[in-house]
Formats: structure tokens, sequence, C-alpha cells
């Protein structure tokens, strides 16, 4: 079976590029570089999502549209896809520190 390469997601690869000599690091390194990558954007996206579904509940409903439950899965979807798109700057925080158990920072002189 063969995958079409439209169909693999890629990675920004934004991260990993910081990292002092990412070229010439192996394949297996660059590997679990990307995995790491989209771990901590994958984490990033949820933790906005809660934050978000947290400050929704602060804001009083009026009665005047009720959607019903139909209304609340459509802003769970939407405010899923939000979470996605915008970015804290978490996931970049994560990832630098996380690196470092895969590459470990060059010694200063």
């Amino acid at each position: 079976m063969r995958i079409a390469p439209s169909a693999v997601p890629t990675l920004s690869l934004g991260n990993q590029r910081s990292i002092r000599g990412f070229e010439n690091l192996p394949e297996s390194k660059k590997r679990e570089l990307s995995k790491l990558e989209a771990a901590c954007n994958d984490f990033e996206s949820i933790f906005v999502f809660q934050m978000m579904k947290e400050m929704r509940k602060t804001v009083n409903k009026t009665r005047l549209v009720n959607g019903g439950f139909a209304e609340e899965i459509f802003t769970d979807m939407l405010d899923q896809e939000r979470a996605r798109s915008y970015s804290l700057g978490v996931g970049n925080l994560l990832f630098k520190q996380l690196s470092q158990s895969i590459v470990p920072p060059a010694r200063r002189r």
C-alpha cells in the first residue's frame, strides 16, 4: 500500500531549526524531534481549548437565543478549531525545554 505524500501530515520544523546543528543530526534524532514538536503543539492546543472552555463558563447566557445541545456542540467544535490556530508560546517553550533531553545543548567554553 502506498501513501500519497499529500496525505502525510507535515510539521513546521520551526522549533527544530532553532537547535544548533539540526542539519547534522541523524535521521532518528530528527524523527524524535518531529514527534516531540507535534506532541508539544498538541499539548498547547488542548491547553488553549480547556482555557477557552473555562472562560466561556464565566459568561452569562441570555435566554433570548437558546440553541440547546446543538449550540453547545457547535461552540465546543468552534473552540477546538480556534485552539489549534491560536499560539500562546507554551508549545515552543515546552519544545525548547524537552528537546534538550534529545539533543543536549552545546557547552560554553
